[in-house]
């Protein structure tokens, strides 16, 4: 089945033919509320998707907003690359991640692992995010000459 989540070119559908439905009851906020999960036979097995309780869509993910329970579409939730015009601080908060660094720009690093590997590996994220945060800086130091030229 195509379609599911962030394919907006294929509407998301349920088939008729092979497909097992089961209800689940789940209580959000003293409130119980039944999700159906539908199940379509593959060649390996099944895959399982929950049914938007909103548009009836079949989607892998559903969200929780206050009280309710949706798909991505129906919340109109967007990604983090669809709302920033630099990728180069997405890239440094991902490698951040991945050091177990503090998110912040500029915040230090946790010490460097003794194992080899992992000193290699560590090694070659902090390259990284060392040239991300270079560039980072980069347009921050444009954005204040900018700032000081209008002023």
């Amino acid at each position: 089945m195509r379609g599911r989540d962030g394919d907006a070119d294929h509407e998301a559908r349920v088939p008729d033919a092979g497909v097992a439905r089961e209800d689940v009851t789940v209580t959000l906020d003293g409130v119980e509320r039944v999700l159906t999960i539908v199940r379509e036979e593959r060649i390996h097995g099944s895959q399982g998707y929950w049914l938007c309780n909103r548009c009836g869509a079949a989607r892998w993910h559903l969200y929780i907003r206050g009280s309710e329970i949706a798909c991505r579409k129906c919340f109109s939730l967007t990604y983090a690359s669809q709302r920033t015009r630099n990728g180069a601080a997405l890239r440094a908060r991902k490698i951040r991640r991945k050091l177990g660094a503090a998110p912040g720009l500029l915040a230090p690093l946790p010490p460097r692992p003794r194992n080899v590997w992992a000193a290699r590996y560590y090694d070659k994220l902090v390259r990284e995010l060392a040239a991300c945060e270079g560039s980072l800086a980069q347009r921050l130091g444009a954005m204040v000459e900018r700032r000081r030229k209008r002023a």
